[in-house]
């Protein structure tokens, strides 16, 4: 009986333990996927140089209304086809929107103010081609958010925001105030997977 009840006990600490172990595990935040992720996102911020030299040549705004419509609806399409709240992933889709007129916004300004360093017509991509690529790597984004929503949901805010802070370290023009990878990390943690 001594015996058996010391077995008892072993076993249910052992059993504890690799319970435990397997929490640990399963509940680590998968920093690999999130700089994957970032990476891609940051190179979508990086083309709106070439999206503001586009417009800057052309003299066209910013502001493209049924092209950010457009971008939304198929936002909606995505989250719904994913069966994930389609809400949060449009708000994700807006701050990633405002974020890169922002940016377009830096490069026009800093190209009205330094008349030596405006983009040259004839190497400045046309925007078809631009284009292009932002839904490429869109669709990217998209399937890594939503392959990696697991992840996602274990990862703190503040780990994700010190990647994102990482990725985004190069692109210029990303507000500071308010601060527009604070909103993104927010938008990212705040998505969660299908129920």
């Amino acid at each position: 009986m001594f015996v058996t009840s010391k077995i008892n006990k072993l076993l249910i600490a052992s059993l504890c333990c690799i319970a435990f172990n397997q929490n640990v595990f399963a509940g680590e935040c998968n920093t690999k996927k999130l700089d994957d992720l970032f990476a891609t996102m940051a190179a979508r911020s990086a083309l709106m140089e070439g999206v503001a030299a586009y417009k800057f040549i052309n003299k066209q705004t910013i502001y493209d209304a049924p092209r950010e419509l457009k971008v939304l609806q198929n936002t909606q399409d995505i989250a719904k086809k994913n069966k994930i709240d389609s809400g949060d992933l449009m708000v994700f889709a807006q701050i990633q929107m405002d974020q890169a007129k922002f940016i377009q916004d830096y490069w026009i300004a800093r190209w009205n103010a330094n008349k030596d360093k405006q983009p040259d017509a004839e190497v400045t991509p046309g925007i078809d081609s631009l284009r292009k690529q932002i839904n490429a790597l869109d669709d990217k984004i998209y399937t890594q958010l939503i392959t990696n929503l697991n992840d996602i949901e274990i990862c703190n805010q503040p780990t994700i925001l010190k990647h994102l802070d990482k990725a985004f370290s190069s692109v210029k023009g990303i507000p500071q105030s308010p601060a527009y990878n604070q909103l993104t990390a927010s938008a990212i943690a705040n998505l969660s997977s299908p129920q």
